[in-house]
């Protein structure tokens, strides 16, 4: 009953409304009711339910089909309410029209024409916004992926990552600065301790970038080299999605000349392969020869096609489930 009361004063506060509860007299499936907390109210003449959610877990086509039964249930307005949210599933809440409260930071109701994001002051000195390196942003893939685990040495993780011992400890305080992680010394050793994945989950999702520096086209066979699978031709293996567009291969900038690329290149029409040049080795956390699922979430950060974004919403449910923490 506490959070209920602070998510309706933050709401009130900042909107002037007067909410008022009601009795929930329409009996939902065991399912909703297990995973959302169902607070039932009036506000300005309107029916809102609002659905807190219990599990985090929950990936957002779960949402999307609870929010859909409600309404078919109840006949009225429904608000998901949620302690935290990162700013992708954010993003695809508002793109679907989906009403939702993140407590006391943004507030989205499109049925009363409201949106508005609030943020809490804090005395505490702006930190300097570093940018994630190549072995940085590596580093923490492999955690979420659950390859690199709490409690294991740097020299590990370098081997892990096929780095040298400077670059990874490079990459290791910078982590470490941004406060992914710290550093212990045990003995000799040094061993490292990092933040939940679901933290970490939420501010690469904000803050990770595309790996790719830059495509060509090709007919060159290629699959005798060190490559994977990116792209749609990725996406097919970890979701639903069909697709049969032009095969999509991914590759490091270190394995390519550019000798090799006068050589290899060519329009798109003659094209057996489109070819993504990355910043660092792929097949790195690489999974059945395509590349680590959590990238794919990047590439397709823009993508506004409705196959696509559910493909997208499955692979990021798979993915969350893994979590250990």
């Amino acid at each position: 009953m506490r959070l209920k009361k602070e998510v309706f004063n933050y709401i009130e506060k900042n909107s002037n409304w007067e909410i008022k509860d009601k009795e929930l007299q329409v009996s939902l499936p065991l399912y909703i009711k297990s995973n959302y907390e169902l607070w039932n109210s009036s506000i300005a003449g309107l029916d809102v339910l609002f659905a807190r959610v219990k599990e985090l877990k929950l990936g957002m086509p779960t949402h999307y089909n609870a929010v859909k039964k409600i309404e078919e249930f109840c006949s009225c307005n429904v608000v998901l309410v949620f302690d935290s949210l990162d700013s992708r599933s954010i993003n695809r809440l508002i793109k679907k029209h989906i009403s939702f409260v993140v407590k006391d930071k943004q507030i989205y109701m499109p049925f009363a024409l409201m949106q508005l994001q609030t943020n809490k002051s804090s005395n505490r000195a702006l930190k300097k916004v570093y940018d994630l390196n190549p072995d940085a942003d590596t580093i923490l893939v492999g955690y979420l992926s659950n390859q690199i685990t709490n409690g294991i040495m740097i020299k590990d993780i370098a081997s892990i990552i096929s780095r040298e011992a400077r670059a990874t400890s490079i990459a290791l305080a910078l982590l470490e600065s941004l406060e992914y992680l710290r550093v212990e010394k045990h003995g000799r050793s040094k061993v490292v301790y990092f933040i939940s994945q679901h933290e970490v989950y939420e501010r690469l999702t904000e803050k990770g970038k595309s790996p790719i520096k830059y495509m060509f086209y090709t007919n060159a066979e290629l699959l005798d080299k060190d490559v994977v699978l990116s792209g749609y031709s990725a996406l097919e293996k970890f979701s639903r999605l069909m697709d049969d567009a032009l095969a999509t291969l991914a590759i490091s900038e270190k394995q390519l000349s550019s000798v090799v690329l006068d050589n290899i290149i060519c329009e798109k029409e003659e094209a057996i392969y489109q070819v993504e040049v990355w910043n660092r080795n792929p097949l790195i956390f690489s999974i059945d020869g395509s590349v680590n699922p959590l990238y794919l979430l990047r590439l397709f950060n823009d993508e506004y096609d409705e196959r696509t974004e559910d493909a997208l919403e499955e692979l990021e449910e798979n993915i969350i489930q893994k979590f250990r923490d």
